[in-house]
């Protein structure tokens, strides 16, 4: 049984984008280098490349307190010294939302920074505190002093004491808190959410990790549910193996979790942890497994999961086995099972980048590239032989054939290039009409008008009301914008049928149609969140005004951050969207203008027939030279293992049609 197949695949992982970036760096080098890269190409490259630099891959760990997601993380990020990352003692609990990861890059490395619970009071967003950094505690450690990071990490479990209206005021209901002590006082954790910079070898990788204290935490922080969750790749909802799905276990799936899956298609695994408090030494272990099978099984129908699924673990003893490096307490701990499922989520979340539009189309403009030029090589090695052939006193003729070919060549390349031109002045003209749904000042109004009626509310009906109106505007606002992008879908669709472009094929208008399928499921999730909401007033509205203010105001700003990732995404449309036949184009356009060039030189010089033989050997050698440079390059993307789905390839043969990548393959093995 592989015990390392996460870390191995995160290895992988890592080392697949530093190739892939390496490729695109090499093409814009190569470009530089011959004069043969535009400012769109460059554009192109550049944003591919910062979603390559920009992309990890997040675990998320939900589920109530002491289901064991600590020593979880504990056991996964193990490596050696036999001690734990995270305090996971009785009584040690993480009482905050807490973010593991390795940022080289940031200011604070190897830290834990805590933001003060008392931020609550406020109705300031957390994503707004991350970007205030005076407002956080930031305790540095040395990773090679274990007492120190434990000093350091521990302080995310720390609790203060504070009086039952305090508490109130900082969003804890009273069946949240504990026993009063001796002076009325009750315990509230001290910190609100918790960052740790940890220099780790999986962290090292690009792993992120999410650990989410209980169902409060969700309910009282909505920022965890509404950006951090939806941002992670895999989330691991955690369960007593004791004690099944409770209520509460309930609650927590069908508000956090089951949206996700269901909407995003984020890949969810339950995990049915501390099966060791079933091990029974006086029941044989045929019937001990059954048990636990009948367990997993039953899970899988209340949560309407597929039996793979759910898993069966102890995270305590796949720690404990790690650390004595017991082969066969691991093997029964059942953790190298979850770490083979999270490999397997790795490798679906590098086929997502694989399928990412700036990723197939700077494939593709490699891929065109080299075959314009080894086309243009073969017609210019064709020229010199129609040349060679001439005799002496018809050279003169021949020259002045091969240039007015040339020169036709070229007009049309001209005429295709003004013609795109057209196009994009076409495609521009949707600006408005796609941004004026989602313009930040028609938003403003709407919340604005949304702020008015819920300051004016004083029942719970005014604010159910004044919440539902605002979403519905938005709603509104979103059925606007489908409407136009399917007008600009269709002027897309357009230009790339028109006979000139008619070797262009389907995948890449496919790829090219604008969408927004993540923002729309972004804008529903807010929706259904909202109407959750006004459901809960009634309970909600007598001891916790502040949490009420801050949700609303969450729930805005989060409909601003996805309005404002529209707005990018359409900006980047209309710059992109022709960017595949414009590189096409304009790459042999002025490969063509450089032999015109070069021709015409020739022309209006007196050498001798050899010599201008020999200037168009010249140029020749110069295109194999580039040509030569830019096959290994060629030939590794042909070799890189895509998606078929989102592969785009040009075919062996040498012209310069954009096809698919699939198709090119099938070329090549053919010829």
């Amino acid at each position: 049984m592989d015990v390392k197949a996460l870390h191995r695949q995160m290895t992988n992982y890592n080392r697949w984008k530093h190739q892939l970036d390496d490729r695109l760096q090499r093409f814009e080098k190569w470009g530089q280098n011959h004069n043969m890269v535009s400012a769109e190409v460059h554009k192109t490259l550049k944003r591919a490349r910062q979603l390559l630099r920009g992309d990890s891959f997040t675990i998320a760990c939900v589920g109530e307190f002491s289901r064991g997601k600590t020593e979880l993380i504990n056991a996964l990020l193990y490596t050696e010294g036999g001690r734990r990352l995270l305090p996971s003692q009785p009584g040690r609990t993480t009482m905050c939302p807490t973010e593991i990861y390795w940022e080289p890059n940031q200011k604070h490395r190897n830290c834990v920074r805590l933001l003060p619970i008392e931020t609550r009071r406020t109705n300031t967003s957390l994503q707004s505190f991350k970007r205030i950094p005076q407002n956080w505690v930031t305790i540095h450690f040395d990773p090679q002093d274990p007492v120190q990071m434990r000093t350091a990490i521990n302080q995310v479990s720390a609790n203060k004491q504070v009086t039952p209206a305090e508490a109130a005021r900082l969003g804890f209901s009273t069946d949240e808190l504990g026993e009063r002590d001796e002076n009325g006082m009750v315990a509230v954790p001290c910190w609100r959410h918790a960052l740790i910079n940890l220099d780790h070898p999986l962290l090292r990788q690009g792993l992120r990790i999410v650990d989410t204290p209980g169902l409060n935490a969700l309910g009282n922080e909505p920022e965890l549910t509404l950006r951090t969750l939806p941002e992670a790749q895999a989330i691991l909802f955690l369960l007593a193996a004791d004690a099944g799905v409770t209520a509460s276990d309930m609650t927590i799936w069908r508000e956090h979790i089951q949206i996700l899956r269901d909407d995003h298609c984020t890949a969810v695994l339950a995990l049915l942890n501390k099966i060791d408090s079933l091990w029974d030494d006086l029941s044989g272990s045929q019937e001990v497994d059954s048990q636990v099978e009948q367990l997993r099984q039953l899970t899988a129908r209340q949560l309407e999961l597929s039996p793979e699924h759910v898993l069966t673990l102890s995270a305590k003893h796949g720690l404990l086995a790690k650390v004595g490096r017991n082969t066969a307490q691991l093997q029964r701990s059942n953790f190298p099972v979850l770490e083979r499922m999270l490999a397997e989520c790795v490798v679906r979340s590098q086929q997502q980048i694989i399928g990412h539009r700036l990723i197939g189309d700077s494939y593709s403009m490699i891929i065109n590239t080299r075959n314009s030029l080894a086309r243009r090589l073969k017609e210019c090695e064709a020229e010199v032989g129609v040349l060679r052939s001439a005799a002496n006193p018809d050279a003169i003729d021949t020259l002045q054939q091969l240039r007015d070919t040339i020169r036709q060549t070229h007009h049309q390349y001209h005429k295709q290039a003004l013609s795109l031109r057209t196009s994009q002045r076409l495609l521009e003209n949707q600006r408005a009409a796609l941004l004026s749904p989602v313009s930040a000042s028609q938003l403003e109004m709407q919340v604005q008008e949304a702020h008015h009626k819920l300051a004016q509310s004083w029942t719970t009906l005014g604010l159910s009301r004044a919440i539902g109106e605002f979403f519905d505007a938005v709603d509104s606002n979103i059925r606007h914008l489908e409407r136009e992008i399917e007008r600009a879908n269709k002027v897309l669709t357009s230009i790339y049928e028109r006979p000139e472009h008619n070797q262009t094929n389907a995948e890449l208008l496919n790829r090219h149609l604008f969408r927004m399928h993540k923002e729309r499921r972004q804008l529903r999730q807010l929706h259904t969140r909202a109407d959750d909401f006004r459901l809960s007033l009634n309970s909600l509205l007598t001891s916790k005004s502040t949490f009420i203010s801050r949700f609303i105001n969450t729930l805005v700003q989060e409909v601003r951050n996805t309005f404002k990732d529209i707005n990018r995404a359409i900006e980047h449309w209309l710059q992109e969207a022709l960017s595949p036949l414009f590189h096409n184009n304009e790459y042999q356009k002025q490969l063509v203008e450089q032999h015109m060039l070069r021709l015409t030189q020739m022309q209006n010089q007196r050498n001798t027939h050899a010599e201008k033989v020999e200037s168009l050997q010249t140029n020749i050698y110069q295109m194999q030279a580039a040509l030569t440079q830019l096959e290994p390059l060629y030939r590794e993307v042909m070799k890189a293992p895509l998606d078929d789905a989102a592969e785009v390839k040009a075919p062996a043969d040498t012209g310069a049609t954009i096809v698919s990548l699939s198709e090119a393959r099938q070329a090549s093995r053919s010829s």
